[in-house]
């Protein structure tokens, strides 16, 4: 067995469970809500069978076990909520959280073997979180020991049944641990364990969901770790975005996403339904927070498992997976493909002391593209919306890899994840060097979307795996006022040393020309491996005006076009069109800051030139 976490047998108690989020702690009585809560330290086991175990606090209700995350509160507005807390533990622990969402932030401060009993009403409605810090650092939540001191706190409105509204919605928990001590050896940096309810990737539960199900789930990053959650296949409305403390509903400013950044401590509620049957999955889209090489206990290198082709091997940290039953048994009648394009998957050998430079190459004549040719980020795919389309991805590099449509609602089997999307018997494989893999498509709806590799993301995706796919409206042409501008990290060392952002595939971007009274489309595509990136446009020193238009390719309301300053943060797998007017001829600048470490800055020279 291999202990990271060093454990403490004088208060060593027991293995910890995982928490689902099913079970609601406490007793409510009409309007009143009492829960006995200890502090434990225990062991942790996220990777269940595998080997790893960390030993961690942990919250647990009196009489009960200790979970990850800890004891679900859910009561309506108006109870009255009295809690006990006792700390168990060798060290003072000040617990946050547990107070009206309404009034002041407070805090508890218990020495060792102290108890305290807290009183409060519950009034404000939303998502919040609860947790415990036994040490001092400046972030708002635990990296190490008392990273898993968290849980949730729902506040239903008034005359809610809680236990009705926790069977139609799902809570899912992200928590974190790292160890910066720990394999210092590793390329990875600090060995690292991110879970969903208690268990990382294998290991996290699997959700099943009927066609057409109409789904709710409540997120919480209850890491200090920031997020971008991606949901396949299809699109979530957010409905709320909120802190531990805080949870404010969008309203008529709510959005169709994709992917959605949480910063650490961020919560989301989001809608959405369960249109397309087959396998899909949930996950963060930063790579190092899903990459193999989280599987503590077991040897851990990059790609180790890439020609397996299956899901369960090539992932781990945070991922969901979600099957959906069809309605029926019938199939979808085949529809006859009236574009058909050849997309090759092309690979240059390794400089001495580098990495291969891989890429995506359409065919556009009658002759194949070289095995090494490069185009960086790969080639624009034009597609149109309703316009049945056959893509042949033919891989001639020496790389098992597959391509996932990121935004397209498609049928499950060309989704993109080796060994998961289809259903039943019928699943993506890997596509192997030298194969090729067919993939149908009918683009729904136009927008700004990415295709990119779902195999080895590590080193595929910084090794240039990645490009745009935009999807013209029914019976339109390319627009000459628009600018597609792709954000990516340069290499794969780019997770180990902070480095320049890769702009439209060069670190010394060509500029960019707008016309001068025009009204241009800028499509901007987040994709890189790690770093959010801070987009800015700029006349000297002044921050200038944009309007946002679309988010992932989802058009915005109306209502949510409102011309603000031009600055916006982007993370790996977010896209945004946004609306640009220069008023005059001149020079300006579009910065990228990559904020993964030490922050890097970028800038592309934006010439402005008067109409011709």
């Amino acid at each position: 067995m291999s202990t990271l976490g060093a454990r403490n047998s004088s208060t060593y108690v027991a293995d910890l469970t995982s928490n689902d989020q099913r079970p609601i702690a406490g007793t409510l009585r009409d309007d009143n809500y009492s829960l006995a809560l200890e502090l434990r330290r225990l062991t942790w086991r996220p990777n269940a069978p595998s080997a790893l175990d960390v030993d961690v606090a942990a919250f647990a209700e009196v009489g009960e076990s200790a979970t990850v995350p800890g004891p679900l509160i859910r009561v309506p507005a108006g109870t009255h909520l009295r809690i006990t807390i006792r700390n168990t533990l060798a060290e003072r622990a000040t617990v946050h959280g547990l107070h009206d969402h309404d009034g002041p932030r407070d805090s508890v401060s218990l020495t060792p073997g102290e108890t305290r009993e807290l009183r409060f009403v519950a009034q404000r409605v939303g998502t919040f979180a609860y947790f415990a810090r036994t040490t001092a650092t400046p972030t708002l939540l635990g990296r190490r020991d008392d990273s898993q001191l968290v849980a949730a706190f729902i506040v239903d409105p008034a005359g809610t049944d809680p236990g009705v509204a926790n069977a139609r919605e799902r809570l899912l928990i992200i928590t974190a641990w790292d160890d910066s001590l720990a394999n210092p050896a590793s390329p990875y940096g600090p060995r690292q364990v991110y879970a969903i309810n208690g268990q990382s990737w294998p290991f996290t539960e699997r959700l099943t969901y009927n066609q057409g199900d109409s789904i709710r789930w409540r997120v919480l990053n209850l890491s200090q770790h920031v997020h971008p959650m991606h949901l396949h296949g299809t699109y979530f409305r957010v409905q709320s975005r909120g802190t531990p403390f805080t949870d404010t509903a969008l309203g008529d400013t709510s959005r169709l996403v994709v992917t959605e950044y949480l910063g650490a401590g961020g919560t989301m509620m989001v809608d959405w339904k369960a249109e397309r049957a087959g396998n899909w999955l949930f996950h963060c889209h930063t790579i190092n927070h899903i990459d193999e090489a989280l599987r503590l206990g077991e040897v851990a290198r990059a790609n180790a498992h890439a020609n397996h082709g299956t899901v369960t091997d090539v992932m781990a940290g945070l991922v969901t997976a979600i099957s959906v039953r069809p309605s029926s048994v019938a199939e979808e009648p085949e529809v006859t493909p009236r574009r058909r394009l050849r997309l090759f998957v092309t690979e240059r050998p390794a400089p001495v002391r580098g990495s291969p430079s891989l890429a995506y190459v359409l065919q556009r004549d009658e002759r194949e593209p070289a095995r090494d040719s490069v185009e960086l980020p790969g080639s624009t795919l034009e597609l149109q919306q309703d316009e049945p389309t056959v893509i042949t991805v033919v891989n001639r590099s020496r790389q098992p890899t597959a391509v996932h449509w990121h935004g397209m609602e498609l049928e499950s089997f060309y989704d993109g994840v080796a060994g998961w999307s289809g259903g039943g018997t019928r699943v993506a494989p890997i596509i192997a060097p030298d194969d090729s893999f067919v993939v149908h498509m009918t683009p729904p709806r136009a927008g700004t979307f990415i295709y990119h590799t779902h195999a080895g993301e590590l080193a595929q995706l910084t090794g240039g795996l990645y490009g745009a796919m935009i999807v013209r409206a029914r019976d339109h042409r390319p627009d000459a006022n628009e600018r597609v501008v792709v954000l990516a990290d340069s290499t794969a060392d780019s997770i180990r040393a902070p480095v320049g952002s890769m702009i439209n595939g060069r670190r010394n971007p060509v500029p960019i020309d707008l016309t001068a009274g025009r009204t241009h489309r800028i499509r901007f595509i987040s994709i890189g491996a790690v770093a959010l990136k801070r987009v800015r446009l700029l006349e000297g020193d002044a921050i200038l005006q944009w309007i946002p238009v679309a988010k992932d390719g989802a058009e915005y309301t109306s209502a949510q076009r409102v011309r603000r300053s031009a600055e916006q943060v982007l993370a790996p797998g977010e896209t945004m069109d946004v609306l640009v007017t220069p008023t005059r001829a001149g020079t300006l600048v579009l910065e990228v800051t990559s904020a993964y470490g030490p922050p890097v800055t970028t800038r592309v020279e934006v010439r402005v030139e008067e109409p011709r």
